[in-house]
């Protein structure tokens, strides 16, 4: 006779193994599916994308300039002598302006001149000054400007004839303005002033003197 708490024990010892079994049974089913998954494959390329973008540039300057009179001798006053420019430009290494003439000198409907400036050393500003013996007519860049260099036009806010000047040539034209770096949206002004002067000596024919400047923007390298 087999005892009921025997019956028992048989029982959860049953119970247990089928539990035992069907956990190894889980455990290596689930170890199998592991090792025979296949995983999934890929393979990268690198794509570099480039889009150019080409410089611009425009300069549109004031196109008439009507110079303060002269009386028999002496200076033009500045105060209506000047042109200004506006240079827009996206090139990262900026741009550089020129003004060139049509002739050397100013000339009137007779042919009566007056000479173009003449600084002591060619190709560099100084302050302005003619002989008495002489009738001379220069340029500078005024220093309201947005790219200004005070060493080569003088001191900032002397925009007068005390400040440096230069003469306008017809030949390779004079560098005005460089600057290395794009433009605002809005652009630089950059206003060109002009002078005269008749000397004391000097009987100067009257009459309206003339002459075309172009003022070049272009984009540096």
């Amino acid at each position: 006779m087999i005892k009921k708490g025997f019956k028992v024990r048989g029982r959860l010892l049953f119970v247990f193994l089928v539990c035992l079994f069907g956990s190894f049974l889980l455990v290596t089913l689930s170890y199998n599916r592991l090792m025979n998954y296949t995983f999934a494959a890929d393979a990268d390329s690198v794509v570099d994308v480039n889009l150019p973008i080409s410089a611009t540039i425009t300069n549109s300057c004031t196109s008439v300039v009507n110079m303060g009179g002269i009386t028999g001798t002496g200076q033009s006053a500045l105060t209506t002598n000047e042109s200004s420019c506006t240079v827009k430009t996206n090139n990262s290494t900026g741009y550089s302006l020129t003004y060139t003439s049509a002739t050397p000198y100013l000339e009137n409907a007779d042919g009566d001149q007056i000479a173009a400036y003449t600084p002591a050393v060619a190709g560099t500003p100084e302050t302005w000054s003619v002989a008495s013996t002489a009738s001379e007519w220069g340029a500078r860049l005024k220093s309201t400007s947005t790219t200004y260099d005070s060493t080569k036009w003088g001191t900032a806010g002397t925009d007068t004839y005390a400040a440096k000047w230069h003469n306008v040539t017809n030949s390779g034209g004079f560098t005005v303005v460089s600057r290395s770096t794009e433009t605002s949206s809005s652009g630089d002004t950059e206003i060109i002033q002009f002078g005269a002067e008749v000397g004391s000596s000097v009987l100067q024919p009257t009459g309206t003197y003339d002459v075309d400047v172009t003022i070049t923007a272009t984009t540096n390298p």
